[in-house]
């Protein structure tokens, strides 16, 4: 912020050097003296007049002409030696100078104020609003998660709005942050089937692919309001997989087998996961071993993919 204002003055008195001088240049050194025009006149006048005398000296002008043309010569002389009024000093007095100073800069902070974004010289401190996205100011994203997090505080009731902040959150790669965001507002989220299963996975994801805690109780609810939701089955037979109970993974994987396309990806990675499932519920695992998780979870969420990371 302090070099935000320094570099503000600089501007401001850079301006100022193309003002000021020209309102505080001395004036001219004498307004009162004759305006040369005038000088070369009357030195023309002078010399006529000595001219003339020096002719009616030698006799060449009668005495009643000379005095004809020393007169209009004199006349001539007071007319051009007559001082010109001066031409009045248009210039601002030095104090319109201070003002124009002062103003300036008045002016300069009034229109950032009006136009700018003075918001953004205060600094983020971190506070209640910690969840809140840490990133360089001016990224789209950033902007979108932080309105969609002050959207849903003040509309909590906005299904499609929770889905698309797990989903943005999911993108930024701010998991930690989702799961912060969802401790401190996610009470109040919709006993929505998309809403719960996108908040399972990306909070399952935070605890780097453990479904224990909040993520399972999602999953739970999710089921008791959907039991054949595609995702909903994915997730609670990865979740069991990932604790070791097969025979449960099995059956959330059986039941979501039909509901998936034949045809499409999805299926193949379904089918993996279930021969893969019933390989490991037929064969104890050796002492001190873990389980082995399947090669591609039939979901498309973040959680399984950090698991597997």
């Amino acid at each position: 912020m302090t070099l935000f204002w320094l570099l503000a003055a600089g501007m401001v008195a850079v301006a100022l050097l193309f003002v000021l001088p020209p309102l505080l240049a001395p004036q001219a050194a004498d307004h009162h003296d004759r305006p040369p025009q005038a000088q070369a006149a009357l030195a023309v006048l002078r010399e006529q007049l000595a001219q003339l005398q020096a002719d009616h000296a030698s006799g060449r002008i009668a005495p009643g002409h000379f005095a004809q043309a020393r007169d209009e010569i004199e006349r001539r002389a007071l007319r051009e030696g007559h001082a010109t009024p001066d031409s009045p000093d248009t210039r601002p007095a030095p104090r319109w100078a201070l003002a124009v100073a002062l103003g300036l800069g008045a002016i300069s902070i009034g229109l950032y104020a009006a136009l700018g974004t003075p918001a953004a010289l205060v600094p983020a401190h971190a506070g209640p609003d910690a969840a809140m996205p840490a990133r360089a100011g001016g990224d789209p994203m950033a902007e979108r998660l932080a309105g969609l997090i002050q959207h849903l505080q003040a509309h909590p009731d906005d299904a499609a709005g929770w889905v698309t902040l797990a989903h943005t959150y999911a993108t930024l790669g701010e998991f930690a942050g989702g799961a912060a965001t969802w401790a401190r507002i996610g009470d109040r989220a919709p006993q929505d089937p998309d809403v719960l299963a996108e908040w399972a996975d990306l909070l399952a994801t935070a605890a780097d692919g453990d479904f224990s805690g909040e993520p399972d109780r999602l999953i739970g609810q999710l089921l008791a309001l959907a039991p054949d939701d595609v995702k909903g089955l994915a997730l609670a037979g990865t979740s069991a997989f990932f604790r070791g109970d097969f025979r449960r993974a099995i059956d959330c994987w059986e039941r979501l087998l039909p509901l998936v396309d034949p045809q499409g990806p999805v299926h193949d990675q379904v089918q993996a996961s279930l021969a893969q499932a019933r390989q490991a519920a037929d064969r104890p695992a050796p002492d001190g071993e873990g389980a082995v998780f399947p090669p591609n979870p039939p979901t498309d969420g973040a959680a399984s993919r950090g698991r597997q990371d």
